[in-house]
C-alpha cells in the first residue's frame, strides 16, 4: 500500500457511496436542501449566534474572498497575513482589490508574531488575518485579538486547518469578526473543493448572503469531475476499492486540480465567485458525523510524534496552554538539506512528508523581506500526517 497519506485521509467508504450516487443528476443529494441541511448544522456545531450568517462556498477561497467582499474590505485597504501562507489566501484577498501585508510569525506554533504585527501596521490595515496553521491556536492570539479590537480592525481567521480546534474552551472560528473553513483534499474533511464562510455581525451576514444569492454554481462538469475525483483518491490515497461508476467517470473527467492556473500566476479566479454544490454538502456531511473520531485520533499521533521528535532530537510545534488543537498534521524542524529532499525521512517513518510552506505564498516564489522566521520556516519546516492507516507501524494505540 501507498505510505501513510496526507491527501484524502477522511474519504470512506460512505463519502464514496454518496459520490457515487452523484452521478444521477436526479439524486437526492443535488437538492439545494442538502446545501441548507449542511450550514444550519455547522453554526449549531459552531455555535454561531443569532446576527451569524454560516454559508457554503465552492471552495475555502471562495470562501475567504466572500468574507473579504462581507467585510467590506477593498481598494486602497491592507491586510495584514502571515510571511507563512498560500497563493490561494493572498490571492483571494487581492482579488477583492486590497493589498496584502506580511508580518512576521512566531515558531512555537507558527502564528502570527504580535510584535511583528505592530511593526507591520500602517494607516491602511482594515484586517488582521489570523491563520490557525496545521489546526494550532497561535503562541499570541490573546494579544493579536487585543490588538486588533485597540486598533478597531476586523479580525479573519483562517481556520482552514482548524475544524475543531479550540482555545479556552471556545471553538476556532468565533474568536474574530470573520472565519473560513476549507474543505480541500488535504484538509479536516475531504471533499475535493468545498468551503464555509462564516460572520457573526448582522451587516456582514447581509452582505455574505447578498455575495452567496448572486453566486453561480459550480459547473455540471466540474461536479462530475469533482465526484470522479473521490473515486479516484479513495482508490490512490486510501487504497479503497473501486466504485465502478466513479471509475468510469475519472476515465471520462480529469481530476480536479487542488490549484487553478490563475492562482499560480496572481491572477482573479472564476471559481472563486462559486457556491456550494449540493453534493459536496452531502459529502460533508457524512464525514463530519466522524469528527470527535478524527480529532481524538489525530491528537493521539500528534502525542507520538512528538514522543519521537523529543527522543530524536527535532524541535516540533508547542501548543499553546488552554488549547485544543485539531492537528491536522504535525510541523517541525528539520535541516534545509532534508526539506528540499524528505525522501528518506519518508523512508525513515514509512508516511508522506508534508512541505506547507515552502514560500510565504506556497508554492509560488515569493519572499518577505523583514520576516525573518517565516522565511526559515518555509526552508526549515515539514509536516507529517496525523490520520494514519491502522496497523501502521507509527499508528497511535
Amino acid at each position: 500500500m501507498h505510505r501513510a497519506p496526507l491527501l484524502c485521509t477522511t474519504l470512506d467508504a460512505r463519502t464514496v457511496a454518496v459520490a457515487s450516487a452523484g452521478l444521477d443528476a436526479s439524486n437526492e443529494v443535488h437538492d439545494p436542501a442538502q446545501v441548507t441541511s449542511w450550514e444550519q448544522r455547522f453554526a449549531r456545531w459552531l455555535g454561531a449566534g443569532h446576527d451569524a450568517a454560516v454559508r457554503g462556498l465552492g471552495s475555502g477561497r471562495a470562501a475567504l474572498r466572500a468574507l473579504v467582499d462581507a467585510l467590506g474590505l477593498g481598494e486602497g485597504d491592507e491586510v495584514i497575513v502571515p510571511a507563512f501562507t498560500c497563493r490561494s489566501v493572498t490571492n483571494a484577498i487581492r482579488a477583492s482589490g486590497a493589498s496584502v501585508v506580511f508580518a512576521d510569525i512566531e515558531t512555537d506554533a507558527f502564528g502570527l508574531d504580535a510584535g511583528a504585527v505592530r511593526r507591520a501596521w500602517g494607516p491602511r490595515v482594515r484586517a488582521v488575518l489570523i491563520q490557525h496553521s496545521f489546526g494550532l491556536p497561535g503562541r499570541d492570539l490573546e494579544a493579536l485579538l487585543a490588538l486588533a479590537k485597540d486598533r478597531d480592525v476586523q479580525v479573519i481567521e483562517d481556520c482552514a486547518h482548524a475544524l475543531g480546534g479550540e482555545w479556552r474552551g471556545r471553538k476556532l472560528g468565533t474568536l474574530g469578526d470573520a472565519a473560513l473553513f476549507s474543505f480541500e483534499r488535504g484538509k479536516m474533511l475531504s471533499t475535493i473543493h468545498g468551503g464555509m464562510a462564516v460572520v457573526h455581525a448582522s451587516a456582514p451576514a447581509h452582505r455574505l448572503n447578498r455575495w452567496v444569492a448572486q453566486a453561480p454554481s459550480p459547473s455540471p462538469e466540474s461536479i462530475r469531475a469533482l465526484l470522479a475525483s473521490v473515486g479516484r483518491d479513495f482508490r490512490q490515497w486510501c487504497g479503497g476499492a473501486d466504485d465502478p461508476a466513479l471509475a468510469d467517470a475519472a476515465a471520462r473527467f480529469p481530476p480536479l486540480p487542488r490549484m487553478w492556473p490563475e492562482e499560480f500566476e496572481g491572477q482573479p479566479c472564476p471559481a472563486y465567485a462559486e457556491r456550494m454544490a449540493p453534493v459536496v454538502a452531502a459529502l460533508a456531511q457524512v464525514q463530519f458525523d466522524r469528527l470527535d473520531e478524527v480529532l481524538a485520533r489525530r491528537t493521539a499521533q500528534a502525542g507520538v510524534w512528538a514522543d519521537w521528535a523529543a527522543a530524536e532530537g527535532f524541535a516540533a510545534a508547542r501548543a499553546p496552554a488552554g488549547s485544543a488543537p485539531a492537528w491536522l498534521r504535525f510541523p517541525l524542524w528539520v535541516d534545509a538539506v532534508t526539506k528540499a529532499a524528505p525522501a528518506a525521512l519518508e523512508s525513515r517513518l514509512d508516511v508522506e512528508v508534508g512541505l506547507w510552506f515552502t514560500t510565504p505564498e506556497h508554492p509560488v516564489p515569493a519572499s518577505a523581506p523583514g520576516c525573518p522566521r517565516g522565511t526559515e520556516a518555509c526552508a526549515r519546516v515539514v509536516n507529517l500526517p496525523t490520520l494514519l492507516p491502522p496497523g501502521h507501524p507509527w499508528a497511535a494505540r
